[in-house]
């Protein structure tokens, strides 16, 4: 366990001197924010403020990116540098590295959610989450879906700059054809359906129900599918996921 701690501590400091990734992680989505805010901050949207509507959705968002980003890319870049066969021949075992970097994400994540939450609470009256219980819960089973995922993607790349164009395009796509960015209702039919193959739809309808509607009790269906991607996703990153290039 110190093992594991000490090198989720250096992934963390490692993260914090990367000024690009910290303003993609944390600036960026209240940036966002304030720019949809501008254009939809007073309308009701299915009867939810602009706030109980996308500071939900954004932080589903971030789960993706932190996932990708954080996660994903990172760990193909040490495969390509050749830092993860290194680890193998110290006693460091390979899950910890994993955990290691499964937790220094989730603590990434949790600072940009909170920003979030506090930004919208400062400059558009966002409430804290009706069920605060439910949406806990609903965030450690969207992580425990998006992680593993985006592990198996990006461990089907050669090297870094593939799997940073993969997670780029998994995460355009998402955005836009999810709901997180642009209300569903405001789409054509056929993206109203194409949404519902994409995980982050399951993941914004779940945090933005939690957060106004209901507990995670009533989410069954949106719960199963991402649990379901979980499992599928453990099993696949593990069978394609390399610690070499060799």
């Amino acid at each position: 366990m110190t093992v594991m701690m000490k090198l989720a501590s250096l992934e963390t400091k490692m993260f914090f001197r990367d000024r690009i990734s910290v303003f993609w992680t944390f600036l960026f989505p209240v940036l966002m924010i304030w720019l949809f805010g501008s254009m939809f901050g007073d309308s009701d949207l299915n009867g939810l403020s602009f706030a109980e509507m996308f500071v939900p959705s954004w932080i589903g968002v971030n789960i993706v990116t932190t996932s990708f980003f954080t996660l994903g890319t990172v760990l193909t870049g040490y495969r390509e540098t050749g830092v993860l066969r290194r680890y193998q021949s110290t006693p460091v075992q390979s899950w910890m590295i994993l955990a290691a970097h499964t937790f220094q994400g989730a603590v990434i994540f949790a600072i940009s959610a909170l920003l979030l939450m506090i930004f919208g609470m400062m400059m558009y009256d966002l409430t804290l989450p009706a069920y605060i219980g439910s949406t806990l819960i609903a965030l450690v089973v969207s992580m425990l879906a998006f992680f593993p995922f985006a592990l198996f993607l990006t461990s089907l790349a050669k090297n870094t700059q593939s799997a940073a164009a993969i997670s780029s395009l998994c995460l355009n796509v998402m955005l836009f054809l999810s709901g997180a960015a642009f209300p569903l209702q405001f789409m054509p039919d056929i993206i109203q359906t194409v949404a519902k193959a994409l995980p982050l739809y399951y993941v914004v309808e779940l945090l933005r129900g939690t957060w106004n509607t209901a507990p995670i009790t009533e989410y069954g269906l949106e719960v199963g599918v991402l649990l379901g991607i979980a499992v599928l996703s453990t099993v696949l990153a593990s069978r394609f996921f390399r610690w070499s290039d060799q």
